[in-house]
């Protein structure tokens, strides 16, 4: 399984940007966009309450990257981007960034605010930037704190990528990038294209499906060939968001992998691709997809050549992958082709107030003798907070209708799943346990007669049988947590209020 991701968290206020999967699985996640801080209200993210001592002359933390502005954002607001060290991204407000951008560590506060009056044309003191400096850059970790501890929250983002484990470290990928990038040229993209369709014909033209999958199930070893093939397409598959990235003028991180919902997934870091164009960033999401057909001509090649019928399940199973691939409502390839259209970095962080806005509306009265609460007090950071009467999210009308829709589509195919998972979990683990002790009875009685090879490929059945079992246990366990947390910070919110 791949996935893609990218990471991210929003300035003042925005959410975090998940790694597309980080653009993290191929999280391609964008390690995805979730809020570490709220945009009507200023939490500090470290949990750590009190004042923030600005200092003298701010300067932004290590390793910080302005990314610039988010082209084809479905925000209603510009949104600016900024990448920490980590990786994790930051959404900004315009005036936000032009903050971090004056902070060089040679201005003090006055200047900044002179300089920020000069490039917004709007009237900036001293004051106002030590209050955005203190409430919502510090927190996030964009400026650097004086006493050499600055804070480092990262975006919580849903169905994300766990127990990440680095492959290729970023400066290999870099170079493999910077060699596949030239299968990104328009012409090539056409010929390899027309290439793929005349090579699907003559192979399922000319050969069986069905006498392929029962030679490959008939002998144990070459099943083992069959899963070395398909790991084979999934890197290849992360080269391809990779060479997609560099191709556009970003620049990929590492590829890894991990755990993702009940399978082990692959991803590459493409974070960096939100510098790009809506153009360059949806080229990102379906180099994945693109590889893939690009490693079906290396098999259907390999096939010609040796005409060993086992090449074509994995030219099938390839297929399939692409096609899984496009799905929406998880964090795979499909999910941020949706994200990209619609210009909102983390769609699961939009589902509930999109949900919420899709419900009829009771009409607030103000009771008599009493002001009506104003709802357009500006604030120094540029915000306003919400009007009820305001578009749910901050989203432009395209925007908002691509995430109501999906929204409207994951939520019940997401419950539905849950539920199954959960019903199903007594009979999976009791089945599992079955097979996998079958197979490895298999894999002892082989080992006793001299069948070596056959004997691991009965070890790896009993590994790939013994994964979905593992992951449903996985993903019960994050909910548990998740669910844990939620209850947590609802008696501490009580007992605040």
């Amino acid at each position: 399984m791949t996935e893609s991701t990218r990471s991210s968290t929003r300035p003042t206020t925005m959410p975090p940007v998940p790694s597309k999967p980080d653009r993290t699985p191929d999280l391609t996640d964008i390690t995805g966009v979730t809020d570490i801080t709220g945009v009507t209200g200023v939490t500090d993210p470290t949990g750590v309450p009190g004042p923030t001592e600005v200092p003298a002359r701010p300067s932004r933390a290590d390793g910080l990257a302005l990314l610039g502005e988010f082209t084809g954002s479905g925000l209603a607001r510009p949104v600016f981007l900024a990448r920490r060290a980590d990786g994790q991204v930051v959404a900004l407000t315009e005036l936000l960034a032009h903050i971090l951008e004056a902070a060089d560590g040679a201005r003090d506060v006055a200047a900044i605010a002179d300089r920020v009056t000069v490039v917004c044309a709007r009237r900036m003191s001293g004051a106002d930037v030590a209050y955005l400096v203190a409430d919502r850059l510090m927190p996030l970790g964009l400026i650097a704190s004086e006493n050499g501890v600055t804070p480092a929250p990262r975006a919580k983002a849903l169905f994300t990528l766990a127990a990440r484990h680095t492959l290729l470290p970023a400066p290999a990928v870099h170079r493999v990038s910077r060699v596949f990038a030239m299968l990104f040229r328009p012409a090539a993209v056409a010929l390899l294209l027309a290439l793929l369709v005349v090579t699907d014909v003559w192979t399922f033209g000319r050969h069986s499906v069905r006498d392929s999958a029962a030679e490959v199930l008939a002998t144990p070893a070459l099943i083992l060939v069959v899963v070395g093939l398909a790991l084979a397409g999934a890197l290849f598959h992360e080269c391809g968001h990779a060479a997609a990235c560099h191709y556009g003028g970003a620049r990929p991180g590492v590829i890894g992998f991990g755990m993702y919902l009940v399978w082990p997934a692959f991803f590459t870091d493409v974070t960096d691709s939100y510098r790009l164009s809506r153009l360059g960033r949806l080229r990102t999401d379906l180099g994945g997809i693109y590889f893939n057909g690009l490693f079906v001509l290396l098999l259907a090649g390999a096939l010609a050549l040796t005409h060993a019928g086992v090449l074509v399940t994995a030219v099938v199973l390839v297929h399939l992958d692409a096609m899984r691939q496009l799905a929406p409502f998880v964090r795979l390839d499909g999910y941020y082709i949706v994200s990209d259209l619609a210009g909102v970095p983390d769609l699961f962080n939009r589902m509930g107030p999109a949900l919420r806005a899709t419900l009829p509306r009771r009409r607030n009265r103000v009771p008599r003798g009493r002001p009506a609460r104003s709802a357009g007090r500006s604030r120094p950071d540029g915000l306003t907070p919400p009007d009820i009467r305001s578009r749910p999210d901050g989203l432009t009308r395209p925007a908002r209708i691509v995430v109501t829709a999906w929204a409207l589509l994951a939520a019940p195919l997401i419950l539905v799943n849950l539920v199954v998972l959960m019903v199903s979990v007594p009979f999976v683990l009791t089945r599992t346990t079955r097979a996998m002790w079958d197979y490895l009875g298999l894999a002892g009685r082989a080992t006793r007669d001299g069948k070596l090879v056959t004997a691991f490929a009965e070890v790896v059945s009993a590994l790939l049988v013994a994964l979905p079992a593992g992951g449903m246990l996985f993903v019960l366990f994050l909910l548990a947590r998740g669910v844990l947390r939620a209850v947590r910070a609802h008696r501490e919110g009580c007992r605040r209020g």
